[in-house]
């Protein structure tokens, strides 16, 4: 099969996903990375650490360029635009990828003229685009030619570790958990979710339980506020999960709550669906392509408490609903977020452009 050359960060779940199953799939894999990590059977070249500064960045955009040129792949492609992916548009490896993962699309061309210069020369210097989702790859439009092709490729789930717990205690037997897996950022909106859980417990005393696993510089902060709204007993930080083990997260909640701020995709809504867990989910970037109000769970407005907690007492209140919804969101995922049907997808552009060049196109 081919060599790949992934410019990607080594120690995201996501790159390490990819790049496990493609080489299951017997492609060739070879990673650049600038931070470390083991991915069985991938090799990690990971760009070396100078002393800062733009000499720096300098001498290691120069390693890059030599180690591509050294495992002269078929394919570069380059993981999140505005790092990787201008690594790889200064490199004369063709032909070239670059897949957006969110805020190098949403967040860097806004921050200045040159930025959003910068962020259209770099689209323009890739053979094929990718987004994971329609929104994003509508906002990449407007930095590139309309007459561009963009795949819109979800990261989407394994299906058979995100599913369903087997057995599951009557809805009505037990205390309702809500609960999310995140980043611990000021984007994610987690905030607005323990003052609306805050309101629900003190409308509701003793039938609701917070869960929260991830770390980030937000988790001081949060726990604080948990704190003072008086509600610390009834939220459980579980800290960082690793991958294998949020699908069990997921699957002892009864309802995923997604309050984000900004999203480009929707990973842990898809994932909670998959769960088969109603979701309640800011409508916001991309969720409302993963989540259908109504269906599925329930859009809210974004930074808005009273939506939050409306949302919340509907999921607590009607159990049945609860239910409905995630088996609606299971099947829902199924059809359209099948992880090795979205490899499938990727595989075929790979093998479209691998044969391009060959032919000359």
């Amino acid at each position: 099969m081919p060599k790949l050359c992934l410019l990607a960060n080594a120690a995201s779940p996501h790159t390490q996903k990819w790049a496990i199953e493609l080489s299951r799939r017997g492609w060739t894999v070879e990673l650049i990375s600038f931070l470390p990590a083991k991915i069985p059977n991938i090799p990690v070249h990971v760009v070396p650490k100078g002393l800062g500064g733009k000499v720096d960045f300098i001498l290691r955009l120069h390693w890059v360029e030599k180690k591509v040129q050294e495992l002269h792949p078929d394919l570069l492609h380059a993981h999140y635009a505005t790092s990787f992916g201008f690594i790889g548009a200064l490199s004369r490896e063709r032909p070239f990828i670059i897949s957006a993962w969110g805020s190098d699309i949403f967040s860097f061309p806004r921050k200045s003229i040159f930025h959003r210069l910068l962020l259209s020369w770099i689209l323009g210097k890739a053979n094929f685009l990718c987004s994971t989702s329609e929104i994003m790859a509508k906002e990449m439009y407007r930095y590139i030619s309309k007459d561009s092709k963009i795949e819109v490729i979800p990261f989407g789930v394994d299906l058979e570790q995100f599913s369903p717990p087997k057995l599951r205690e009557a809805p009505l037997q037990k205390q309702v958990v809500f609960g999310v897996a995140k980043y611990l950022q000021p984007i994610y909106g987690l905030d607005y979710l323990l003052k609306a859980f805050a309101r629900v417990e003190y409308s509701h005393p003793g039938r609701t339980l917070l869960k929260i696993a991830g770390d980030g510089p937000e988790l001081g902060r949060l726990q604080s506020m948990a704190e003072r709204l008086g509600i610390s007993g009834k939220v459980e930080w579980l800290g960082e999960v690793t991958n294998s083990e949020v699908a069990r997260f997921y699957q002892e909640l009864d309802v995923v709550v997604v309050p984000s701020l900004e999203e480009s995709f929707g990973v842990t809504a898809v994932e909670g669906s998959a769960c088969g867990r109603p979701i309640i989910a800011s409508r916001v970037g991309g969720l409302p392509e993963v989540v259908l109000d109504g269906q599925t769970g329930i859009m809210v407005e974004s930074q808005n408490v009273d939506s939050l907690v409306a949302a919340m007492e509907y999921m607590l209140e009607n159990p049945q609903e609860r239910v409905r919804m995630g088996l609606a969101g299971r099947e829902f995922v199924l059809k359209h977020y099948d992880f090795q049907d979205n490899v499938t997808q990727m595989e075929q552009v790979y093998k479209t452009l691998i044969k391009s060049r060959l032919i000359g196109i």
